[in-house]
């Protein structure tokens, strides 16, 4: 009579500890190019000979503070830096355009270059088809670093920054006898962070104004392989592994980290950008029994095993095998 009960108590325990899991996405966390950058400014890193990248180094705010007791701390401007007594500065992961380099040889500063040289492909990609005499069209957000990158290295009248069709110079089809149309070559090229899904229905938008009466379009799809990866990875996590809950864990200013958020959301899970474990409200986890974690490009993995610490401290049983092995020699194809 006493060994029923007590089977019962241990399998209702076992049945709520796995009930209630985290589960890590295949592919989160720090890319490849992210972890060059750091590198790079890392071993730059001198409280006595201080480095100003021009911006946030990543879109992270955990790792641009802890720079800063090392002596990086970011400026806006060449000028600023110089003004604050720094003869170093810095270009960021997400690059920027030549004129950052003139400026820092016209004031004698030391320039440091941490671009993604996956943006630096884009960078060139525009340039060419500028050559080849493409109307380029940048598949972005018109604030963001890279964007304005790309656009300044492109140099020409003849291009725009645009996430829908209304931000684009046109608003009627090639051989349309009312509006503004395009001309006869267009080429896209998207920000490297930005979702798949979302910029083929643009490009397909495009290519509809473009084509008719001898139009040419090209799409160049230079979203990176490590932004594809976190989206598929986050897709299995809906698909395979049935989550109740996305966090997606990154800096607020963090481009790829919210579009996780935002295919999570799409596909009918709700999904949180956090940026701390503190940001995660009681009423999320209210009925939920699997929470799904991803993490953007710019996100260390302390940040995200602190997520975990928070999840497992509120009944949630810690995902098998920790976040994920990391191979420090993997470089990508480019």
């Amino acid at each position: 009579m006493v060994s029923a009960p007590v089977r019962e108590t241990t399998n209702t325990t076992t049945e709520q500890t796995a009930e209630r899991r985290i589960v890590v996405a295949e592919e989160l966390g720090y890319c490849w190019g992210v972890r060059r950058a750091l590198d790079i400014i890392e071993e730059s890193a001198d409280p006595a000979s201080r480095v100003a990248p021009i911006g946030d180094i990543i879109h992270n705010p955990q790792v641009v503070e802890r720079l800063r007791t090392r002596g990086v701390e970011g400026a806006q401007s060449v000028v600023e830096a110089e003004g604050r007594g720094i003869r170093r500065v810095a270009i960021t992961a997400h690059g920027m355009g030549p004129q950052l380099a003139q400026d820092a040889a016209a004031h004698g500063l030391e320039l440091i270059d941490t671009t993604c040289p996956l943006v630096t492909k884009v960078q060139r990609l525009a340039q060419k088809l500028v050559r080849q005499g493409y109307y380029i069209v940048v598949y972005g957000d018109a604030w963001h670093p890279e964007v304005r990158g790309v656009l300044a290295w492109a140099a020409t009248s003849k291009s725009v920054a645009a996430k829908k069709i209304v931000d684009l110079p046109w608003n009627a089809p090639r051989g349309s006898k009312e509006g503004a149309s395009p001309p006869r070559k267009v080429a896209l090229v998207s920000q490297t962070t930005k979702n798949i899904d979302e910029l083929m229905a643009f490009a397909a938008e495009l290519q509809a104004m473009v084509v008719p009466e001898g139009g040419e379009f090209r799409l160049c799809n230079t979203i990176c392989e490590p932004t594809s990866e976190r989206q598929s990875a986050l897709k299995r996590l809906i698909e395979r592994d049935k989550v109740d809950l996305i966090l997606a864990i990154g800096g607020k200013k963090s481009s790829n980290t919210a579009r996780l958020a935002e295919v999570g959301n799409k596909r009918g899970v709700t999904s949180y950008h956090i940026e701390r474990p503190d940001e995660i409200a009681d009423a999320w986890l209210a009925d939920v029994r699997t929470v799904g974690l991803t993490a953007g490009a710019s996100t260390p993995d302390d940040v995200i095993e602190e997520v975990v610490d928070h999840l497992t401290a509120r009944g949630f049983s810690p995902p098998d095998g920790g976040i994920r092995p990391v191979d420090p020699d993997y470089v990508p194809a480019y």
